[in-house]
């Protein structure tokens, strides 16, 4: 699989963009999004407003545009907003998704429903932030830690062995999701990916600063050397896992492989096209730990705009 083949331009806000059929974001407080939201044009733009971020009335956006979504799993919250947007008629036309504000598992959900439902291609679009509100104490999640599970739509299979687990994770801000996902894997081989180079130089001091803050809790867990991949990049991401598994043989070597993505945006869509493109139908899959709520505000400004361009065609047999 050469993951070199997909698209990733980078955009301009004071450059006139492309124009899509259907634009879809989730919806939170962070300016980057309301950036990007005013400055797309599209014939059908959307508000995705999940309950996780807990909203105010007052605090939402004004207009038509906004689409409520209910609680559940990542299943039960789209597939009622795929069949209201009819996106299913969209396959041979202009898609796009502002990954930005989508939680992790949503945003996964939805790569895989393009990739088996049969759509050419998406854009997906993701804004780096200028800097991070609270530096390295800065929080995506909150509330406490109710379920920890696959993620629908990147469930592997198994077979009952004497063989260890291997779990690679992508290491962000959220220490205590990370650390507790560690903890119930301990007895698992464990390989950190870290975003690197980062979204920005002091975000990966900051990303460090909470992943040792980690370390303690890991107790005898078997730790090995990270996987490194940049933080903003998808399919670089997905060539660092798939290249890691083939050079150490993971596949027959482990029971299972667990990919936990825990860090950037990018990084989130590196592990889902990794799985989709590769590894469906073998002993591979995405864990996630699931949190009663979301920060609706975590970043401040814009860096960089980023476009990537996800081709659901021969590159995928």
């Amino acid at each position: 699989m050469n993951y070199y083949m997909y698209y990733k331009d980078e955009l301009d806000l004071t450059d006139d963009w492309d124009r899509w059929d259907l634009f879809i974001s989730a919806f939170n407080l962070s300016d980057r999004l309301s950036t990007v939201f005013e400055k797309v044009e599209a014939d059908i733009k959307c508000w995705l407003v999940f309950p996780e971020y807990d909203f105010e009335e007052s605090e939402l956006p004004t207009g038509s545009s906004i689409i409520s979504v209910e609680s559940g799993s990542e299943a039960q919250q789209l597939l009622p907003i795929i069949q209201k947007l009819s996106i299913k008629e969209y396959k041979t036309r202009r898609i796009c998704i502002d990954a930005t504000g989508f939680m992790r598992a949503q945003l996964l959900f939805l790569l895989a429903y393009f990739k088996k439902n049969g759509f050419q291609q998406v854009d997906v679009l993701y804004c780096e932030p200028g800097h991070y509100s609270k530096k390295e104490n800065t929080k995506f999640s909150e509330g406490s830690l109710y379920e920890t599970r696959q993620v629908i739509g990147y469930q592997g299979s198994s077979s009952q062995t004497q063989k260890k687990d291997l779990l690679i994770i992508s290491c962000g801000y959220d220490s205590q999701l990370i650390s507790n996902v560690c903890q119930q894997y301990e007895n698992s081989v464990i390989v950190p990916l870290l975003g690197f180079p980062s979204l920005r130089a002091d975000m990966y001091q900051e990303s460090i600063l909470r992943t040792i803050a980690v370390e303690e809790p890991f107790g005898s867990a078997d730790l090995r050397e990270p996987i490194f991949a940049p933080a903003s990049d998808p399919f670089e991401t997905a060539n660092a896992i798939s290249s890691y598994i083939k050079a150490n043989d993971c596949l027959d070597k482990y029971e299972h492989i667990y990919l936990c993505p825990l860090s950037t945006k990018p990084q989130v869509l590196g592990m889902g096209l990794v799985f989709l493109t590769e590894y469906d139908d073998k002993n591979v899959s995405v864990l996630y730990p699931f949190s009663e709520k979301y920060a609706k505000e975590t970043s401040q400004g814009i860096s960089k705009i980023w476009k990537y361009t996800f081709e659901f065609g021969e590159m995928w047999v």
